[in-house]
């Protein structure tokens, strides 16, 4: 069963947050990781034809990807070569990893409002159980099977970030990860194996994996 230790968020202030969420294009500094207080998430802009994506930070590297406008990208740490900024990215969800210049970052505004910053540590305390809320959800094992209640625990770390660990009827626990909001994978073994699919209704996250079926509102997510 989820474990019924509930724990508050703790919210920093704001004279401990506006530092690290400067602009990735200041010529005057490297942009923050997250481990160091940073975004956890750059969106791209102020380009009109694509941002490219390179093997190394330089811009004699080879392209390997290039970003529309508004893309949303992890922030994997920022280093200076060439005399610019360069940072480590990879999309959000996934897809190749390489090096943008930084002048086209801004720190990205997550689905509650505000720039996540620092590390993000949703899993770790959901596997400690130590959830910030508790409850039950929609849920099936099987397609066709009727819809049952599945007790939940969810962890969250601010700006969309989350892990919701859900109990199965058969005593097992299936993890599912958020990131900005998004379902973006699930916990799964040899085991315990499935395919991970999601959708969005309204505000409704339908998450598959495999046959299982769970329906995870924003508001487990997010909050409030």
């Amino acid at each position: 069963m989820i474990a019924r230790r509930v724990v508050m968020s703790l919210t920093l202030s704001i004279a401990l947050i506006l530092p690290a969420l400067t602009s990735a294009n200041d010529a005057n500094a490297v942009p923050a990781a997250p481990e160091e207080g940073g975004p956890r998430n750059w969106q791209v802009t102020g380009v009109a034809g694509g941002l490219n994506l390179r093997e190394a930070p330089s811009i004699s590297a080879a392209i390997v990807d290039r970003y529309a406008a508004g893309t949303l990208l992890d922030n994997l740490g920022c280093q200076t070569s060439e005399g610019r900024s360069w940072c480590d990215v990879q999309q959000l969800g996934g897809g190749p990893r390489g090096y943008v210049a930084a002048d086209y970052l801004t720190p990205a505004i997550s689905p509650d409002g505000t720039p996540a910053t620092g590390p993000d540590d949703s899993a770790l305390r959901a596997g400690q159980g130590e959830f910030d809320a508790t409850g039950s959800l929609p849920c099936s094992m099987m397609g066709g099977q009727p819809t049952t209640r599945c007790e939940f625990g969810v962890a969250r770390s601010g700006g969309g970030y989350a892990t919701v660990v859900i109990d199965k009827p058969d005593g097992r626990s299936r993890a599912v990860y958020f990131r900005m909001g998004r379902a973006i994978g699930a916990g799964t073994s040899e085991a315990d194996p499935g395919e991970f699919r999601a959708e969005r209704i309204d505000d409704l996250n339908v998450i598959h994996v495999g046959e299982e079926r769970y329906e995870i509102p924003d508001a487990v997510v997010l909050g409030g």
